[in-house]
């Protein structure tokens, strides 16, 4: 590990497409794309952390070369706008000059997320030797009801301004955009490739594993690559020799220590520093609501918290998970019940 660059997640980052680990006919694909200079909108589709982020970034590098910059840009479609970027949506709405009809005089508004996260970049023109700028929106899912001014958005500014869609959910997708994109289904990587990115990083890392342990670490990472290395870097802290107690040890010890953090900052009532820490956890684990609703449960029953704390912190998480079922944005189910668990630990 060197000072340079101590995160080994970011120090062994792909720089390139061929340096994505497996996923050989995806990655052919994308350079037939490459070469011919031109694609549809596209949708790509997988479960969380499996590298559909990496893909669209890496593809977007190389087809735009050195205007790469000025001509590229990701969004997050399910994190919160600021109350200063709300503001200015509000500001930009505006009245209709119909006389007539059922729009004569309403006030037209874009959605919020569209109108200041999206718009302003798809209308300006591609700068440098390029055919369009690329937009990539995660989670795009997150959008909900919203898809459908997107989607315009998409056939308008098409011509100028080519989107990479990356959900983990297509069926919250409506079928308008997914007739609209070419579809990617980003696979988890295959053992054979993932065993031999590992044993590649424990070389350069002078660290002794074998085949029967790394076969355990893909099998808890479920093969997303960037959860495997943190995990072998905080194996590699106990010593050079990794063996599968040291891994089941690690996996199981931070994530437990992390969840275990989350619920004494809402409980102490510092509600800006646990939601950046949830949002932190779900970032580096891939949790979906449920899953962080459930281990906290489980860290909750460690603490030695009175019976009518208990029953309470019980009730707030239960209430959150049914919630959580039907909501489309986790973030702001998990928001959600860090908000109540500090109001309520004002009563304590």
């Amino acid at each position: 590990m060197t000072e340079e660059i101590p995160i080994w997640r970011i120090k062994y980052y792909p720089q390139s497409l061929e340096q994505v680990c497996g996923r050989l006919e995806i990655k052919e694909a994308l350079k037939n794309i490459i070469t011919q200079r031109n694609f549809p909108h596209m949708l790509f589709i997988g479960s969380e952390g499996i590298g559909k982020a990496t893909f669209a970034s890496l593809f977007s590098k190389e087809f735009l070369g050195k205007n790469f910059d000025a001509n590229f840009k990701l969004v997050y479609a399910n994190i919160p706008l600021s109350e200063d970027e709300r503001t200015q949506a509000r500001s930009e709405a505006y009245v209709s000059t119909s006389k007539i009809g059922s729009m004569a005089g309403r006030r037209i508004t874009t959605p919020a997320f569209i109108q200041v996260k999206v718009k302003p970049f798809v209308q300006l023109k591609a700068l440098g030797d390029v055919p369009f700028k690329i937009l990539v929106v995660k989670n795009f899912e997150a959008l909900g009801s919203n898809q459908q001014g997107f989607r315009r958005l998409m056939e308008i500014y098409g011509s100028n301004c080519r989107m990479i869609l990356i959900t983990t959910k297509i069926s919250s997708i409506i079928d308008p955009i997914i007739s609209r994109c070419q579809i990617f289904l980003i696979s988890r990587v295959k053992f054979e490739n993932f065993k031999n990115l590992i044993s590649e990083i424990a070389d350069k890392e002078v660290l002794q594993i074998t085949e029967e342990v790394i076969e355990i670490l893909y099998k808890i990472s479920k093969g997303k690559i960037s959860q495997a290395i943190d995990i072998l870097q905080l194996c590699s802290v106990r010593g050079n020799e990794i063996d599968k107690n040291i891994v089941f040890e690690n996996a199981q010890k931070f994530k437990n220590d992390q969840i275990k953090n989350l619920l004494l900052l809402a409980l102490k009532g510092d509600f800006p520093k646990s939601r950046e820490l949830a949002r932190k956890i779900v970032s580096s684990y891939k949790y979906n609501a449920h899953e962080v609703f459930n281990n906290l449960l489980i860290e909750m029953n460690k603490l030695p918290l009175s019976k009518y704390v208990r029953c309470n912190i019980i009730d707030l998480i239960a209430e959150a998970d049914f919630r959580a079922l039907d909501g489309r944005d986790d973030d702001i189910q998990i928001s959600a019940l860090l908000s109540k668990l500090c109001l309520f630990s004002e009563n304590l």
